[in-house]
């Protein structure tokens, strides 16, 4: 799909979706309890990720939407052996793999291939170890065996979903079970996010230091009283519409919310926009002037680096994003796509190992660009046309629809100039 994209000033309110973070790890817990579950500020066919986790977990429990509400009840019975289409979501396949070997089911996930291309030798080399089968094809993976209460090594620098996989699945074992993080943890704010699902389940863990966590096992998931938080990592995009275009307020976030990309707003903050909070609870950010360079740890907040990329593209100096190596193992090659997208666009942008180099020019000059597939680089170049002369026409902008079915529809309502 094609999204041509024109210049437009912004100005307007938005309220931010549901975190299809928090989604994810609500709808789990839930399935794996004993007792009922509600969990609040719902919102069904938010995306297309959500979707596979909502249909993946209905094979544990049935769900019901009322209003605002999603209502879980969870199954007595459940088929021993599934194939789960899990599209392109990452997050689904790593958190479910666990799960699957922890209630024995024999599993075959299926999807595109490009997912199957991300890493998940964390996975596979634990499997192996364990004697259980791990069949790794270029479109599946299926996996059968009762995965047992060990001690299990996870690198702290991949992704913190296989960290989060694991901890939704060993307390459903026979044993206390040990997750040792190799090296220092990236996106902890993930991992931070699940213990907190899990505490509201009534599951029990301890982190003796930063490097190991002790999963208890023989426990039973707690139905939750749940409410999910909307989503920082969805509401930069709009912030920083308001910042480079005009002006956006955004409604329905926890300024308090441990969602580590709430980090954004900081980031405009330093780099010169205005930032204000409103008795109502809601969040306005303007533009005051051209926004200003900044170095960036991308370590905790990885999600940004396309929303950030699109932010220094027209700032005064040179933006460092360090620590960004990570982006390599998205849904794509998202620093060498960033690149690439941003350049077909005017940007100046250059990539290391583990820096994004983005040398702030006027404006940009639109153009003919892709997303990669990737729905945050789709989103970013969109947001990219507050600041660029001519019009930017994005190849492969249904990816959109990986995390969000109403951002084109919410981007024009704040002014955005976008043809399908």
């Amino acid at each position: 799909m094609l999204l041509t994209v024109k210049p437009s000033e912004i100005f307007g309110s938005i309220y931010i979706q549901m975190s299809k973070s928090d989604a994810h790890r609500s709808l789990i817990a839930s399935s794996l309890a004993k007792t009922p579950s509600i969990i609040k500020h719902w919102i069904d066919n938010v995306s297309i990720d959500v979707e596979v986790t909502k249909n993946a977990v209905s094979n544990f429990a049935d769900l019901e939407v009322i209003d605002d509400c999603l209502k879980v009840f969870p199954k007595k019975d459940y088929k021993k052996e599934l194939t789960i289409d899990v599209k392109e979501s990452g997050s689904s396949l790593r958190f479910l793999i666990p799960i699957m070997s922890a209630l024995g089911i024999t599993c075959t996930f299926t999807g595109s291939k490009k997912l199957f291309s991300r890493p998940i030798e964390v996975y596979k080399k634990i499997w192996n170890e364990e004697g259980l089968e791990f069949i790794h094809l270029e479109d599946s993976i299926k996996i059968s065996g009762q995965l047992r209460a060990s001690n299990f090594k996870v690198l702290g620098n991949l992704s913190s979903q296989f960290l989060s996989g694991l901890l939704f699945a060993l307390p459903l074992l026979d044993g206390n079970s040990n997750i040792i993080i190799d090296g220092e943890l990236e996106s902890e704010p993930y991992v931070m996010m699940t213990l907190k699902t899990l505490k509201a389940a009534n599951i029990e863990t301890l982190r003796h230091d930063n490097n190991i966590i002790e999963v208890y096992g023989n426990q039973e998931y707690s139905g939750i009283d749940y409410e999910v938080e909307s989503d920082w990592s969805h509401a930069a995009f709009f912030a920083a519409a308001g910042a480079l275009g005009g002006e956006t307020t955004l409604y329905g976030l926890n300024k308090y919310s441990i969602q580590g990309d709430k980090e954004i707003l900081n980031i405009l903050k330093f780099m010169g926009a205005s930032v204000s909070y409103n008795d109502d609870n809601s969040i306005t950010i303007k533009k005051v002037n051209r926004l200003n360079a900044l170095d960036i740890d991308m370590a905790n907040i990885p999600d940004l680096g396309p929303i950030i990329t699109t932010l220094a593209a027209t700032a005064k100096g040179k933006t460092r994003l360090y620590n960004a190596g990570r982006l390599r193992y998205k849904e794509s090659d998202r620093m060498s796509d960033l690149m690439d997208s941003f350049l077909k666009i005017g940007a100046k942008i250059e990539v290391t190992e583990d820096e994004i180099l983005i040398e702030g020019v006027e404006k940009l000059t639109g153009g003919n660009t892709t997303s990669h597939n990737d729905h945050r680089i789709a989103m970013s170049l969109a947001v990219a046309s507050s600041v660029s002369d001519g019009n930017i026409i994005i190849d492969d902008a249904e990816s959109i629809n990986k995390s969000s079915f109403n951002f084109i529809d919410q981007f024009r309502s704040i002014g955005g100039k976008i043809e399908l």
